[in-house]
């Protein structure tokens, strides 16, 4: 009777034990469903991943103070490209797959871009791209239903590059500064994206009388350019034309003003772009004449730009760090819109890929997008629209440490002037 009191005694205790376990509250934990990841890629080495990244996050910062995405707040997740084809791939599946993210934004360095292309036509998910070269949408063009979910949300198509650059030389200081710079010497990336825009520029030069007396490819790291300056000299150029994205200018535009090379630099220098690029060069950046990348600049020409510039001061300080800022910040509002378009009209699943791909091609001519670059649209390539109604390439100058758009005439602030020791 002992035995079997005690036995009965260790099953009611194990009994209770059991109970106990079942009646424990589960741990509560966020769903998935509560929130909506966004992921970023770029080159995080550089201040054009870096600035994609901040940008995102303050996007992300603003609407999730806003209530979210229909009610789901924003989580950005990030992941590094490093410029290389591989590893940009692996890292675009790792946030779609591994981490979840619904829609990607960035990339910069167009070749690395579309060796990373395929992952998107795979998993069918939507990139809000960064990139200019002209080749960069035609996936778009050739393969619609697989790639319709890749669009290029920040810089302008590098078509366009050639287009303000030759309206720049032809229309402004031809035309109306009567300058008569005829003979052309180009200072470019050896990569794809300066290529493309070389199929455009090339031709427009020649067909109105310009003679390219030199094409100096550059590859990545080049910082010595006085054999080059010293052959634009020598060949007799009145201009020299620059497509630098990849290779910065500011070793470029040091090398000019100490050796005095009386050729105007005017042309594509993303380095030009960045704030900080009067103090990097030491002032002698003075008097480059640059195009600002589908006006991203940090002169507010709407009110806008003025919020965007406001709020980047006060969550980073200064000034953005590069010209990605300005086009990836907008590119998660776009995202935004078109998934509660998508809601409003009915649809079923409003975050899915296919539907979020209809509602932003609805940011077109007739219904554009108010950016912080001005009125932005989206071409039936996916490709933002060029013009003076839309986003252009400003045509800018650094004078006196300070950024001023000399053209067109109907966003100027100021007039072209030579730097001081040109006239010496």
């Amino acid at each position: 009777m002992k035995k079997l009191a005690i036995l009965l005694v260790l099953v009611l205790l194990f009994a209770g034990c059991a109970q106990k376990v079942e009646t424990k509250p589960a741990e509560t934990k966020p769903k998935a469903e509560e929130t909506i990841k966004v992921g970023v890629i770029g080159p995080m080495s550089t201040v054009f991943g870096v600035a994609e990244r901040k940008a995102v996050e303050l996007a992300a910062k603003v609407i999730n103070e806003e209530g979210g995405i229909l009610g789901k707040n924003v989580e950005v997740v990030w992941a590094d490209t490093g410029m290389d084809p591989d590893k940009a791939s692996t890292a675009l599946r790792q946030l779609i797959q591994d981490k979840g993210c619904k829609v990607i934004i960035g990339g910069f360095a167009s070749g690395v871009t579309i060796a990373a292309q395929p992952v998107i036509a795979e998993t069918k998910t939507v990139w809000l791209a960064d990139g200019a070269a002209p080749s960069l949408t035609d996936c778009v063009v050739k393969d619609y239903e697989h790639y319709k979910y890749f669009f290029r949300a920040g810089t302008l198509n590098g078509t366009t590059f050639a287009y303000d650059i030759f309206d720049a030389l032809h229309n402004y200081f031809n035309g109306k500064l009567k300058k008569n710079w005829t003979k052309v010497a180009i200072v470019r990336d050896d990569a794809k994206w300066a290529a493309g825009v070389m199929k455009v520029l090339r031709p427009m030069l020649e067909e109105h009388g310009y003679e390219i007396v030199m094409e100096a490819k550059v590859p990545k790291g080049t910082e010595d350019f006085s054999s080059i300056l010293l052959e634009a000299k020598n060949k007799h150029a009145d201009v020299i034309i620059t497509l630098l994205a990849h290779v910065s200018g500011i070793p470029l535009v040091k090398q000019w003003t100490d050796m005095k090379i009386k050729i105007p630099l005017l042309g594509h220098d993303l380095s030009a772009i960045n704030p900080n690029a009067w103090n990097s060069s030491d002032g002698k950046i003075d008097g480059e004449v640059f195009i600002a990348t589908g006006g991203a600049i940090p002169i507010p020409l709407n009110d806008r730009a003025e919020w965007f510039l406001k709020l980047w001061k006060e969550e980073y300080g200064g000034y953005p760090d590069a010209n990605t800022a300005y086009d990836m910040f907008d590119a998660l509002f776009m995202y935004k819109w078109a998934v509660e378009q998508a809601a409003k009209a009915g649809e079923k699943d409003p975050f899915n890929s296919s539907v979020v791909v209809k509602y932003l091609e609805k940011i077109d001519a007739s219904n554009p997008f108010k950016t912080v670059r001005g009125n932005f649209a989206f071409t039936k390539r996916h490709d933002p629209l060029w013009g003076d109604e839309y986003i252009r390439n400003w045509i800018c100058q650094w004078q006196d440490g300070k950024i001023v758009i000399i053209w067109p005439k109907n966003v100027a602030t100021g007039d072209y002037r030579p730097p001081a020791w040109m006239s010496e």
